[in-house]
């Protein structure tokens, strides 16, 4: 069994053209990588616990990067997530968001923006946060 270690983890984010960028020198902090089923609640009248059945949907929960703010490289946070507020229905084009556990396992989804936030502090270096909203099918590969 392989375990996944934080120097075998590799970030990337397509740029305005469509193409990966490996961000991974600019993130700090990842959060959960939250994949669920969905469910209904089924339990009726009389029962004591309850009950819930599948209905063949899936979600995957938003996913939050943050690291050190950098605007000046073309692959940088800043290139790659500022100005693009609001995102609008019909023009907006996701991008994919692949992160590699150590090699070889992924986890690939499409994407919108939905914060990019700039955090300034006089005590230490400015720190950026990107929440991306994934849509559609994630692939495990």
């Amino acid at each position: 069994m392989a375990n996944s270690i934080p120097s075998g983890i590799v970030i990337q984010y397509d740029n305005g053209g469509g193409t990966p960028v490996d961000i991974t020198q600019y993130v700090l902090t990842l959060n959960d990588i939250d994949v669920e089923s969905l469910v209904e609640e089924k339990h009726s009248f009389g029962d004591a616990w309850e009950e819930s059945l599948p209905i063949g949907l899936a979600r995957m929960a938003p996913v939050e990067i943050s690291g050190l703010y950098d605007d000046t490289a073309a692959s940088g946070p800043d290139a790659l997530f500022a100005g693009r507020a609001p995102e609008v229905p019909g023009t907006a084009t996701t991008r994919t968001l692949t992160i590699t556990w150590r090699g070889s396992k992924t986890t690939s989804v499409e994407t919108y923006l939905l914060l990019y936030k700039r955090s300034a502090d006089r005590n230490n270096l400015t720190k950026y946060t990107a929440r991306l909203q994934p849509t559609g099918a994630v692939t495990e590969a």
